[in-house]
């Protein structure tokens, strides 16, 4: 093999790498940018329910269940 042949296999197999890359980077900020829409969706029918509303949504991938305006202890935490 000559050294040209080597280097264009070379750029060729980098050149392939950075793409894959580009790729994963793409599709993984796609993702956080697709939550954090439907975060901030969820947020604003919330701010939207009077207290005492209950909120439920089931997808595929998730399951939210929201009761709004009503106090909630914290886990372990017991007064007295």
């Amino acid at each position: 093999m000559d050294p040209v042949t080597i280097e264009t296999m070379a750029g060729a197999a980098a050149g392939g790498y950075l793409l894959r890359l580009a790729y994963r980077w793409i599709k993984t900020r796609a993702e956080v940018r697709r939550t954090e829409l439907e975060q901030q969706g969820l947020s604003e029918r919330i701010r939207s329910l009077p207290p005492g509303s209950r909120l439920t949504e089931k997808s595929v991938d998730r399951e939210v269940d929201i009761t709004v305006g009503r106090a909630v202890p914290a886990v372990g935490h017991q007064e007295g």
